[in-house]
């Protein structure tokens, strides 16, 4: 792969190891001439993202996921772990240790890309701008407060009282969804999950059928607030979309796949 555009999206460094790995990156691109940016995670913008070889990020998951909101398109992303000891690195490829050998490697097409699947959602027929990697939750504004809504699925339908909904994709299933009972699935599976969070057991409400499942990438979920102020984010970052009582949040798989470097 020819690279002479690179985006390095980066955190910024908090640990000695971050700022080593930082000048690394910086020390292996140099050296390779290869032609970069340094943009630090809270000042992406889309226009940084125009007619780039590479995305590259610098940092965490958190960073990672960030920076893969942007990609609307096919290039493709390498993550780079910061600090190991510090960061789970899931969609991390590389690291200090072994960049310079890796970003060798895919300049020799000697790598190999994941097609993950992605999330989209509508408030109200408005497409939300992001697109999630892991999961996008909806609830109330205020979590002390019951999710209150009435979730359909094909024609399956029904009133519900949670902390909340999450739905999320099959690399996402081994992330927060995971950590509330949700199943595991292949991360280049073509299907999306939902679970409900914590719902509502009582006299009156609590006999629930749709309270998690695998659906087909084809299915959609359709909430409808029953709350005063509810919201939507996607991968528990960035902009959080708020909606009132009535409004409709629809919720399927996207046709945009990001393209992940891995080894």
């Amino acid at each position: 792969m020819k690279l002479k555009k690179v985006l390095v999206a980066h955190a910024k460094p908090g640990t000695k190891e971050d700022k080593l790995t930082f000048h690394v990156v910086k020390k292996v691109l140099n050296k390779l001439k290869i032609k970069y940016k340094f943009i630090e995670r809270s000042k992406l913008k889309k226009d940084y993202f125009k007619n780039k070889d590479l995305i590259l990020t610098v940092g965490g998951d958190g960073t990672f996921l960030k920076t893969a909101q942007f990609i609307k398109d096919k290039t493709p992303i390498f993550g780079v772990n910061s600090d190991v000891k510090m960061k789970e690195g899931f969609f991390l490829a590389a690291n200090r240790t072994d960049f310079e050998n890796k970003i060798g490697r895919i300049i020799k097409n000697k790598f190999e890309i994941k097609k993950l699947a992605r999330l989209e959602a509508f408030i109200n027929n408005k497409k939300i701008p992001e697109l999630a990697l892991n999961e996008f939750y909806i609830g109330s504004d205020k979590e002390y407060i019951t999710s209150r809504y009435y979730i359909k699925i094909g024609n399956r339908e029904e009133t519900q009282k949670s902390s909340g909904v999450l739905v999320a994709t099959p690399a996402g299933s081994c992330a927060w969804i995971k950590s509330c009972g949700g199943k595991k699935l292949k991360i280049t599976a073509k299907k999306f999950e939902y679970l409900i969070r914590e719902p509502y057991k009582g006299k009156v409400d609590g006999k629930y059928k749709l309270k998690k499942g695998v659906l087909k990438k084809d299915k959609k979920i359709i909430i409808t607030s029953d709350m005063s102020k509810g919201f939507l984010v996607a991968d528990s970052l960035g902009k959080e979309y708020f909606f009132n009582k009535k409004d409709k949040i629809e919720i399927g798989s996207n046709g945009k796949e990001l393209n992940i470097v891995f080894f």
